[in-house]
């Protein structure tokens, strides 16, 4: 699924490293407090996954297709406003397949509406190739099984688990969903988290005492049009 910060591109680098250490500690429950678009959970196995994340239109809608539920066929501008402006009469799942799906970047009403566009002169209707993307995904079968939550990550007190979390990052201070997000609390919650759990995190920077176990170059998109180049990684609490 196209959603802002998502790690659709390299899901397929990062998955390996995540499963590796499932299979050290022999857990049997991965949890993703920051499930985001889930391009990282629907490739993982384990026997008991879960996928929360505070926007509660971006769970009904996953829980939605779960059920095997449809999608509009089109969404136009007057719909996007209309929507965008009166969430609390519309079924959650489809604030949630309007806001993601037709927004840029998957910036739930917050990157303004990419339904229809042009790229090199060609016409593209962006909303149904993010339609199709996320049908996709549920195709493939990992959606499968996941139990979905609203919630937010304080919420969780996991134990003997590995838990990937995939947080706004520092540079996303001007994004609708990093406002109010506490670093200092997020990552003394981590440390408290990885002295009985297994504990990845995705950012580009962390404290001291977190230590990379992997990372990669990539482009990342910042605006339409615009791209830039960051180093992701995976960290660690090294215990120190």
């Amino acid at each position: 699924m196209v959603y802002m910060g998502s790690k659709a591109k390299i899901a397929d680098y990062i998955v390996p490293v995540i499963q590796s250490h499932i299979a050290v500690s022999g857990s049997r429950t991965y949890i993703e407090p920051f499930c985001g678009g889930c391009n990282v959970i629907e490739k993982i196995k384990a026997v008991n996954r879960v996928a929360a994340d505070k926007n509660e239109y971006l769970i009904a809608l996953f829980r939605h297709l779960q059920k095997g539920g449809k999608l509009p066929e089109t969404v136009s501008k007057d719909e996007y406003d209309r929507v965008r402006e009166n969430k609390e009469r519309f079924q959650p799942w489809y604030v949630g397949a309007v806001g993601f799906l037709a927004s840029f970047n998957g910036r739930f009403f917050d990157g303004g509406y990419a339904g229809i566009g042009y790229d090199r002169g060609r016409k593209r209707d962006y909303f149904r190739e993010n339609s199709d993307n996320i049908l996709k995904q549920m195709r493939r079968g990992g959606i499968a099984g996941i139990d979905f939550m609203v919630k937010d990550y304080r919420e969780f007190a996991p134990k003997g688990c590995v838990v990937y979390c995939d947080p706004p990052y520092e540079e996303t201070k001007g994004y609708e969903c990093a406002k109010g997000f506490d670093r200092a609390i997020f990552w003394e919650t981590m440390r408290e988290w990885s002295r009985s759990n297994t504990v990845l995190v995705s950012e580009l920077a962390a404290p001291s005492d977190f230590v990379a176990v992997w990372e990669k170059e990539t482009n990342r998109s910042i605006k339409a049009g615009g791209h830039s180049r960051a180093t992701e990684k995976l960290f660690v609490w090294s215990g120190k």
